[in-house]
C-alpha cells in the first residue's frame, strides 16, 4: 500500500520476506464472504473472535502526552521527568548492550555523556569537603579506598571503573563521529568544536589522574567510621561522615588535603585548573545543544 511503501524502504519485503508476496493490493477480484460460522476461506486460529484492536485511543492518548503534560505539571513536573530520563539513560551506558560494535550512533556518546555530567556533579560536591578540613578530605578520599572489595580484584572500586568504561566509550565514538562526519569542515565552521574541546578535556583528566589519583601523598592518620559513613553524626547535627573523633588505632591514609594545598600554591597550575573548567563548561553546553 501507499503507506508501507511510504515508512519502508522499497527493498525490505525482498530482503525479509521475499516468500510472503501473493500480489499487489487492488489488482484482485474482490473475496467472496465468509459466512459467520467460518468457512474455506475463515482462519482456522481465530483468536480474535471477529474483534479487531482499535488503536485509536493509544494514538489519542499519546497525542495528548506529547501536546500536554504528565501527571507533574508545571516545572517541577519537567524537573522531575529530567531527573528520570537522566537515570534511565544513565544505567543503560554500559552494563545493558548487547553487543560491543564500533559504530558512529550517538545512543552510546549521549548516554555516556549523561552519565559523566552526574559523576561530575558528584565529583564537584564532593570536593568541597575540603573546606571541612583534612579529616574530612581526606575521609572522604578513604571512603573510595574502602570500596576497592567492589573493583573485581583491581587497585579500584566499581564506580571508577564504571566511569573509565564510560569514558573510553565517549572518547572512541565521539572520534569516530568526527572522523566518520565533521573531519573534512574546516575550524572556522565550528563543526571541531566538540572534538578540539574534547580533546583538549581528554589532556586535562590525564593530568588531573595522575596528579591527584596516582600521586604520591604524605601519610595522614584517620580515625573512619566502622561502617563507612558515620551515621551518627547527623543525630549530632555535624558533618563528620567520612570520620569520627577518636579511635584506637588510626588508619593511614593518603594525604590529598595537603597535596591539594602544595598544588594550587603554583600559580600555573591554578591558570591550567580554571583555563580546563572553562573548556568543560564550553563542551558541556556545546554538548547539551545536541
Amino acid at each position: 500500500t501507499e503507506e508501507f511503501n511510504m515508512i519502508h524502504p522499497p527493498d525490505v519485503i525482498g530482503k525479509y520476506a521475499p516468500d510472503a508476496i501473493i500480489g499487489k493490493v487492488g489488482t484482485g477480484a474482490p473475496a467472496p464472504a465468509v459466512a459467520v460460522g467460518g468457512g474455506v476461506a475463515a482462519p482456522l486460529l481465530d483468536k480474535s473472535h471477529g474483534k479487531q484492536r482499535n488503536w485509536e485511543k493509544s494514538e489519542k492518548n499519546r497525542k495528548a502526552r506529547m501536546d500536554g503534560e504528565g501527571k507533574i505539571g508545571g516545572w517541577i513536573g519537567a524537573l522531575a521527568y529530567m531527573v528520570l530520563g537522566f537515570m534511565k539513560e544513565i544505567l543503560f551506558t554500559i552494563v545493558p548492550q548487547k553487543n560491543i560494535v564500533l559504530t558512529n550512533d550517538r545512543i552510546g556518546l549521549t548516554r555516556s555523556a549523561m552519565f559523566m555530567f552526574i559523576f561530575m556533579i558528584i565529583h564537584a560536591v564532593g570536593n568541597l569537603h575540603i573546606f571541612l578540613g583534612p579529616d574530612d578530605f581526606n575521609g572522604y578520599g578513604y571512603f573510595y579506598v574502602r570500596l576497592y572489595w567492589t573493583g573485581f580484584g583491581f587497585h579500584a572500586n566499581i564506580v571508577e571503573e564504571y566511569i573509565l568504561l564510560a569514558a573510553v566509550l565517549h572518547v572512541v565514538i565521539a572520534l569516530k563521529r568526527t572522523w566518520d562526519i565533521s573531519i573534512n569542515y574546516t575550524v572556522s565552521s565550528g563543526k571541531l568544536n566538540l572534538a578540539i574541546s574534547g580533546i583538549t578535556l581528554l589532556c586535562f583528566m590525564t593530568i588531573h589522574l595522575f596528579q591527584f589519583r596516582f600521586g604520591e601523598t604524605q601519610p595522614f592518620p584517620l580515625c573512619p567510621p566502622p561502617y563507612l559513613v558515620n551515621i551518627g553524626t547527623v543525630f549530632h547535627l555535624r558533618l563528620n561522615l567520612f570520620w569520627i573523633d577518636t579511635c584506637t588505632t588510626p588508619v593511614a591514609v593518603r594525604d590529598i588535603y595537603r597535596m591539594e594545598f602544595e598544588v594550587f600554591q603554583n600559580i600555573h597550575w591554578c591558570l591550567f585548573y580554571i583555563f580546563s573548567v572553562v573548556v568543560f563548561s564550553t563542551h558541556m553546553c556545546l554538548g547539551w545543544q545536541k
